[in-house]
Formats: structure tokens, sequence, C-alpha cells
């Protein structure tokens, strides 16, 4: 897959926002698209969706997801039997899932972080649904901010339908992200 930082491919990802969303979602998706597009990220184009790279790291996507009753039901018992939280609301919905490109996630010296944010974090780890998008189902260790989370999704964290606060947040941990795939360059 090719990176591009083309203009015309956040019109197509917007438009696929418009075409999933309405009311708070849909600003909110906006909101978050026109920050990957203001922060120096390219994109490639998965099978299913747009990946954001930063120094040609993976560090997030967006997906949306709209179900017919009987799939809703399903993807319920999933997410739940996975331990993470199914809201009745949740649907359609989009989501940003975030890589952690270390096994730990941690704060640089360049980019402090703070008590809110690191419990943010932690409160957001994903755990693995078998899906196998990483070839490892079951998931895996990972320590955020040092404290360890087992059966971890390879994306990590997960946001559903992020409301404006959650948004904010997001940002400072992609910026941090940014930090982080800096300092593994320079290894």
């Amino acid at each position: 897959m090719s990176e591009n930082t083309s203009a015309e491919v956040f019109v197509k990802i917007e438009e696929d926002a418009r075409n999933h969303l309405s009311g708070d979602k849909l600003r909110n998706a906006l909101d978050f698209i026109a920050y990957l597009k203001d922060s120096g990220r390219t994109w490639t184009f998965s099978d299913y969706h747009p990946e954001f790279c930063y120094m040609g790291e993976l560090t997030c996507l967006i997906s949306y997801h709209k179900f017919d009753e009987t799939t809703l039901n399903y993807v319920r018992q999933i997410i739940e039997a996975a331990g993470n939280r199914f809201a009745n609301d949740l649907f359609p919905s989009w989501n940003i899932c975030c890589w952690q490109h270390e096994d730990d996630l941690y704060e640089p010296d360049s980019f402090p972080v703070d008590e809110d944010l690191k419990d943010f974090a932690r409160s957001n780890v994903w755990k693995c649904i078998r899906c196998g998008g990483c070839g490892t189902p079951g998931g895996g260790r990972r320590t955020v901010f040092g404290k360890e989370f087992d059966n971890a999704c390879c994306n990590v964290f997960q946001f559903v339908n992020p409301d404006n606060e959650m948004l904010e947040k997001i940002k400072i941990l992609m910026e941090l992200q940014k930090h982080i795939i800096a300092d593994s360059k320079k290894k």
C-alpha cells in the first residue's frame, strides 16, 4: 500500500462518515478527520477502512458500523464475551482504533502525561474478540503507563462513538504516539 496525503482522499473519508453517521456522531467524526488531516499523518486504505500513518508507522484507523438486528445481537455477544463494554446506543457507530508501537506505552521525556490521561488510556484498553486481525487470536500482554493488561487486542485502544471530551484526550494520545514513534526511529 502506498501512503498519500491527497486532499481528495480526505474528502472521500468525510463522505464515508456522512454516509454512515448523523448528529453528534457525525460532527465528532468530521472533527477527528480534520485533526488527522492537519497533524502530518498520511493514509493508506485497507480492504475496509482508511488507516493513518506517521513516519511510515500505522497509528490509527477509523471504521463505521451499521447492522441489522440479528447481526447486532451476534456482535453484542462477541463484544461482551470478551469483557468489553457494549452500549445499546452503540450502532450505527464509528470507532477509532489506535495501535501501540512498543509493548509498553510509556511517557517519554519529551511529552509529559498527566494521571487523568493515563487513567483514560488504561480504561480504554480493548480486549481481544478473536477477529483474527492480528494473526494471534487471544490478544497479547500490553503495558499501558505501568499497568499490565492480558488479552489486549492488537489495536490496544478502541474508542467507540467518542464524544468531544474523549476526542480531546484521544488527540493528546495521538500526539504522544508521534513522540514514541520518533523516539523509536532514533534507536
